[in-house]
């Protein structure tokens, strides 16, 4: 019971006293000053039809029969294997992805994902699969030279893994506080993304980092060098390019929309960038050009890496005067969802924002049912082991379905194995509904007869012998009265006629009561 008062009452209760919403940061439904509702608001007003947000595992992706986008925000707990098989099949099918995130969970949904990746061109070689180029649909093609999609396939070769930095992201050179809350003013134009944005708040942020596999020459001693491969990780930032014999630097590239100026640095220790003392240190990376988000198209969907959910909050949505952000969230589901294949136009594909991995206060009105939600979700939806439920459930259950269909009579008000109504509860209402009085003051004088001789230990029937015995054992009663109408019941028992329902109603409260005087008749 103190479970499902937990479950159900708790969060009722929560969201009758309003705390319900506030409890949970990042949701599309909280209207405080960390929540997502003005998010929802405005992309409900842009024609988005389809909002709603997941309150358990990503399992729930396998009812999403048409192209949709996930928003993970600010997750907080760990990602399950399930989970991921799901966010693939989701992908697979052409739906997008955004992940905004800065010291959370994020990246461990990758892990498993880069895994495959890493090794897919080997098992497609000896399995006969096709390649990552043949399933994407982009790649080098020698009539049209080096393409956008062929610059992004090849680094896509060489990725080997992707994570939010942790560190900080400070920049000195453009923000409006403290250089904790940077304002990217720096963008590449062709990218979506950026269409009239000039100013994009960021508040706590990190980077992102990627592994690349890349050559690595080592002198051998001699006058050759010997071409091995390693890989290192590094954050995402504007390049350096050597064309023509001339060194170009802070080069934007088209999947990386913003950056820092040059005054950015990461910053390690997370209370000095807070109370806005911090400074670079010798030993952080700085004095470039960070990219804090990056956009990648797989097919008809898109991914998108954010490192930083504050950009969505109410607090920075809401100030349309001093920031774009609005702008860009605008920018950015719209450019996560003109590709996909849905019936209908593009804003009425789903839009599911995952609310069940992002950090919850213990007054959420969610945080207590969330458990065994994400439980039903995973046991119901995800297909391995969806079929055999119903299977396990039965096994479990056999105990508890009734040996024996044929109703069995144990004493007057109960039968084993029924449910519904007792044999006494029956009887009472056909009394009543056909008007067979008698029957019940039978019923119930016998009642009495039989406790009589259970106390006495005599044979006690005649109404002489009975009022003579209630007299002894409560002398207030008048032994006239007592004696009458014991007489006129047996009377009318011996000879049943039709009796008045207001007659009836005395009879029977008349022997209840001498029921209820007996010592141990109750």
């Amino acid at each position: 019971m103190s479970i499902l008062f937990l479950i159900i009452v708790v969060p009722i209760l929560l969201g009758i006293v309003g705390l319900g919403g506030a409890g949970m940061k990042f949701s599309i439904y909280n209207e405080n000053w960390d929540g997502l509702s003005s998010l929802r608001v405005a992309l409900q007003s842009e024609g988005y039809t389809n909002i709603t947000n997941g309150m358990s595992s990503l399992s729930l992706l396998n009812r999403v029969y048409e192209p949709g986008v996930l928003a993970i925000m600010g997750p907080a707990t760990q990602y399950s294997t399930t989970d991921t098989i799901s966010l693939i099949t989701f992908l697979a099918r052409g739906g997008s992805l955004v992940v905004a995130d800065d010291y959370g969970t994020g990246a461990e949904i990758f892990e498993p994902l880069f895994n495959i990746l890493n090794t897919w061109e080997e098992v497609a070689a000896v399995a006969g699969m096709s390649s990552l180029q043949d399933m994407f649909g982009f790649g080098a093609n020698e009539s049209e030279g080096l393409t956008e999609e062929a610059l992004m396939f090849e680094m896509l070769g060489m990725l080997r893994g992707f994570a939010f930095n942790g560190s900080v992201l400070m920049d000195a050179g453009s923000y409006t506080t403290n250089p904790a809350q940077p304002v990217l003013i720096n963008m590449e134009p062709s990218n979506p993304l950026t269409a009239g944005v000039t100013h994009l708040q960021m508040e706590f942020g990190t980077v992102l980092s990627i592994a690349i596999h890349h050559p690595h020459y080592l002198d051998s001693g001699g006058t050759e060098t010997v071409k091995t491969y390693r890989t290192d990780w590094m954050p995402l930032q504007a390049v350096t390019l050597e064309l023509f014999g001339m060194e170009i630097e802070n080069q934007f590239l088209p999947f990386l929309p913003f950056y820092t100026t040059e005054s950015a640095w990461m910053e390690s220790d997370f209370q000095s960038a807070k109370d806005g003392t911090a400074t670079p240190d010798a030993d952080e990376w700085g004095g470039v050009m960070f990219s804090p988000i990056m956009t990648l198209p797989i097919g008809s969907g898109k991914i998108v890496m954010i490192g930083d959910p504050d950009i969505f909050i109410n607090k920075w949505i809401d100030q349309t005067t001093e920031n774009d952000n609005l702008q860009f969230s605008l920018n950015l589901f719209n450019y996560l969802t003109e590709d996909l294949n849905v019936t209908g136009n593009a804003r009425s594909a789903p839009i599911i924002f995952d609310e069940g991995h992002t950090h919850q206060k213990f007054y959420s009105a969610s945080v207590y049912s969330m458990t065994i939600m994400r439980f039903l979700t995973e046991m119901s939806m995800f297909p391995l082991y969806s079929p055999f439920v119903p299977i396990i459930f039965a096994v479990l259950g056999y105990k508890l379905i009734p040996k024996k269909t044929r109703l069995t009579p144990v004493l007057w008000t109960k039968y084993r194995g029924e449910k519904g109504k007792s044999r006494f509860e029956r009887e009472i209402r056909r009394i009543v509904e056909t008007g067979a009085y008698s029957e019940a003051v039978g019923l119930l004088h016998r009642t009495l007869i039989r406790n009589l001789r259970r106390v006495t230990k005599q044979s006690m029937s005649t109404p002489e012998e009975m009022a003579a015995y209630f007299i002894e054992i409560d002398p207030s009663m008048k032994h006239k009265n007592l004696l009458e109408t014991l007489i006129r019941i047996d009377t009318y028992l011996a000879r049943p006629k039709i009796l008045p329902e207001f007659l009836f109603m005395k009879y029977m409260t008349f022997i209840r009561d001498l029921i209820d005087r007996l010592p141990k008749a109750r």
